[in-house]
C-alpha cells in the first residue's frame, strides 16, 4: 500500500489539492523527473532548487476557469500517480477607475498597434526556456504599499473592461524598479496600455512583468541579477496615476504574483515533497 504525505497550500485528501482561479498551484514531488499530465496540457516536472533528488510542478489556473475537479496524472518512467486538483472560486473585488477615454475606446489608428503588441507578448509568453536562471527566493520589485490587488474586476469610465492581471505598487515619484530575480530581459518597449514595459524571462516558463515605467535601464538580451535596477516607475500607458504594475506569466497564464512568489519561496525553507513509503 502506498501512503503519500502532501504539504502545499491546501490539502483535500491524500491526492487532492485546492486552488483558486487566477492562482498557481505548486505540487512538490519526490523526483525531478516526468510530466504532470492534465486534460488540456502537460506540465514539465522541475528540479527542486535545493534538494536535487526532489522536484515540483507549477500549475497555473486561468482566471476565467470555472470551479471543477481536474484529474491529473504524474507520469515518470514506468510509474503513474493520480492527482486531483479542485478549482474553486477566488474572491476578487471590483474597482471603478477613471482614465483617458482613448485608453477605454481606442481610436481606429491605435487598434493595429494594440493587436501587434498583444501578439508580440503572447509569442514571448508561450516560449519555454529550459534553463533556470534563478537560484534564490523572489523579491518584490519596489519597497512600497500595494494600491490594487491581483484579480480585481475593473470598470473603466463606467464600462467593465478587464480584470487586473497583476498587483499595483504606489510610486508617486520616479522610483527605482528592481528585478525580482535573475533572468534575461526579453522585452523593453513603450506599449499602448502598459506604457513603459520590461519583461524578464526567469526560465522554465516563468516571466515577470513591469509596467508603466518612465525610464529604462536595460535592453533586450541583457542578463539581470536580482535587485538590479531595470528602470524607473512612472505614469505611462493606461493609468489613473503614477504606480508600478507588477505581474507574472507562468506557462502563458497570468497568475497572482504575490501568492506565486510566496509559494516558490517556500521551496527554499523546507522539503515539502510527496513521500512514497
Amino acid at each position: 500500500m502506498k501512503i503519500f504525505t502532501l504539504m502545499v497550500l491546501s490539502v483535500l485528501s491524500a491526492f487532492a489539492f485546492d486552488v483558486g482561479n487566477g492562482k498557481s498551484l505548486i505540487i512538490p514531488l519526490d523526483s525531478p523527473q516526468g510530466v504532470l499530465q492534465l486534460p488540456d496540457q502537460n506540465i514539465t516536472v522541475l528540479p527542486h532548487p535545493i534538494y536535487p533528488n526532489e522536484g515540483f510542478a507549477i500549475i497555473p489556473i486561468d482566471y476565467h476557469k470555472q470551479p471543477q475537479l481536474i484529474n491529473a496524472q504524474w507520469l515518470k518512467e514506468n510509474e503513474r500517480r493520480s492527482v486531483e486538483i479542485n478549482v474553486i472560486n477566488s474572491l476578487y473585488p471590483t474597482e471603478i477607475l477613471s482614465v483617458d477615454s482613448s485608453k477605454v475606446s481606442p481610436p481606429p489608428e491605435a487598434l493595429q498597434r494594440i493587436a501587434q503588441e498583444k501578439a508580440e507578448a503572447e509569442e514571448i509568453y508561450k516560449h519555454f526556456t529550459p534553463e533556470r536562471y534563478w537560484n534564490k527566493p523572489f523579491m518584490r520589485p519596489i519597497d512600497s504599499i500595494t494600491t490594487s490587488q491581483y484579480g480585481s474586476a475593473r470598470t473603466y469610465n463606467g464600462t467593465l473592461k478587464s480584470y487586473h492581471g497583476g498587483v499595483d505598487f504606489r510610486a508617486k515619484t520616479p522610483l527605482p524598479i528592481l528585478a525580482s530575480n535573475d533572468g534575461v530581459v526579453v522585452l523593453v518597449k513603450e506599449r499602448y496600455y502598459s506604457g513603459g514595459t520590461v519583461i524578464i524571462d526567469h526560465g522554465e516558463g516563468v516571466y515577470s512583468c513591469y509596467f508603466h515605467l518612465s525610464e529604462f535601464n536595460v535592453k533586450v538580451g541583457d542578463p539581470v541579477i536580482q535587485g538590479q535596477e531595470i528602470g524607473l516607475s512612472g505614469a505611462t500607458g493606461r493609468i489613473t496615476g503614477p504606480h508600478l504594475h507588477f505581474g507574472f506569466m507562468v506557462q502563458g497564464t497570468q497568475t497572482d504574483p504575490i501568492e506565486f512568489m510566496a509559494q516558490i519561496n517556500t521551496l527554499f525553507t523546507q522539503s515539502a515533497k510527496i513521500v512514497q513509503k
